[in-house]
């Protein structure tokens, strides 16, 4: 009986094989095993996440040959057309080497490709390793969640003995290592937090929007190129202000920023998520005053909103990565920030009472003694402001 950790895949039973699969599962490598027979006995958290398979799940497709995997399973694991004709040239000799036509297991390893399986050629010679890189048609399980072409890389395997115990295969984007250590810059839980928002539904979440004060003044008194250092500085304090804080960093405009704070990040906390974007807003307030030149006076207006009914997801295309909301709520934040003037939050009376006494406390905010003016009453508020958000009460903290 293969054993696995309470939230990881099952392990293959072959000792050798185990250690092998330990190691790629310690150092969160994606990848599967074959064992003798070339069935699969290992699929590792990464590739399942990939997959969109829980780990817990993979064990169904133990057992199953990677042939059989992809005829069987082909928004799963099948590829475009080009790739299968190509891997079977590949591959197919070398697994001949091992397994022949009247072997008990050949057309279980096949299926209905046996007959040309037997048709076919053994290598004469079996690398230690080879590679080759797969794509997916558009419709595809992996397009969702990686680019178009992954590569593999198999490595054959063999025990203490000599003896041949099956293959480990690797696998990584078709980008180039530099290119990926670039990308992989961002911070991990960020990441991981997107990745629990892949499809999109129905999440609560705390709202914020930033954005410069009298940027077109500001990129007139300074050079472009200080203007374009003090952008990048304000996105680099927008995003660790956010990150800092759980929550998901949304879209950039130009001089601005959005984020998320979806209360399924702290446990099911409405006031946590509230109290987070608080803070984030607060210290994207304070930070704002040490960018820029001296000469200079740098002010960044903060709204603060709750999306009880937020349509949350992500949007992953060969351009992008990012999470996006859709709501009223959203556009009611957007409106709450414009009419914030000199580096002020402003926050709406549906987030701030979502704050529970301790959370309150620790913000030096009492709810219960809160006054607050419609949006449409302030000075600064605009047409749009009055016409999408103007009966919503908020109050700068």
């Amino acid at each position: 009986m293969r054993d696995a950790s309470p939230s990881g895949p099952p392990l293959p039973e072959h000792p050798e094989l185990r250690e092998i699969a330990l190691a790629m599962e310690g150092a969160g490598a994606s990848g599967d095993i074959m064992d003798a027979r070339w069935r699969t006995v290992f699929i590792s958290s990464e590739l399942a996440r990939l997959t969109g398979i829980a780990p817990r799940e993979v064990g169904r497709y133990y057992g199953e040959s990677i042939v059989i995997r992809h005829l069987d399973h082909p928004m799963t694991w099948g590829t475009d057309e080009e790739t299968s004709v190509t891997w079977w040239r590949l591959n197919v000799p070398i697994m001949r080497r091992y397994l022949q036509p009247d072997d008990p297991d050949f057309d279980e390893v096949f299926g209905s490709a046996a007959e040309s399986a037997a048709r076919t050629r053994p290598a004469a010679h079996v690398p230690r390793g080879w590679q080759h890189t797969v794509s997916f048609p558009p419709e595809h399980g992996f397009r969702r969640s990686v680019l178009r072409d992954l590569t593999f890389l198999e490595l054959r395997l063999t025990g203490d003995d000599g003896d041949f115990l099956g293959v480990a295969r690797l696998v990584r984007t078709a980008l180039p290592e530099g290119l990926l250590t670039r990308l992989g810059r961002g911070d991990r839980r960020l990441f991981e937090r997107m990745d629990r928002v892949s499809e999109p539904d129905r999440r609560p979440a705390g709202i914020l929007f930033a954005d410069l004060e009298a940027s077109g003044d500001l990129s007139r008194r300074l050079s472009s190129r200080s203007y374009f250092d003090l952008i990048r500085s304000l996105t680099d304090l927008i995003d660790s202000s956010v990150i800092a804080r759980d929550g998901i960093v949304g879209k950039h405009a130009g001089d601005g920023g959005s984020a998320l704070f979806l209360t399924a990040d702290f446990g099911g906390s409405e006031s946590g998520a509230a109290r987070a974007a608080i803070e984030a807003a607060r210290a994207i307030h304070d930070g704002a005053a040490t960018l820029g030149p001296d000469e200079v006076s740098v002010k960044v207006n903060v709204g603060l909103h709750w999306g009880a009914t937020l349509m949350v997801g992500q949007v992953a295309t060969g351009g992008r990565l990012e999470v996006t909301a859709l709501g009223d709520q959203m556009n009611e934040g957007a409106r709450i920030e414009a009419v914030a003037k000199g580096g002020a939050i402003l926050a709406s009376k549906d987030l701030v009472e979502r704050l529970n006494a301790a959370d309150a406390q620790a913000t030096g905010i009492d709810p219960d003694a809160i006054a607050y003016t419609p949006l449409g009453e302030l000075d600064a508020a605009g047409a749009k402001a009055i016409r999408d958000a103007g009966t919503i009460p908020v109050t700068e903290i």
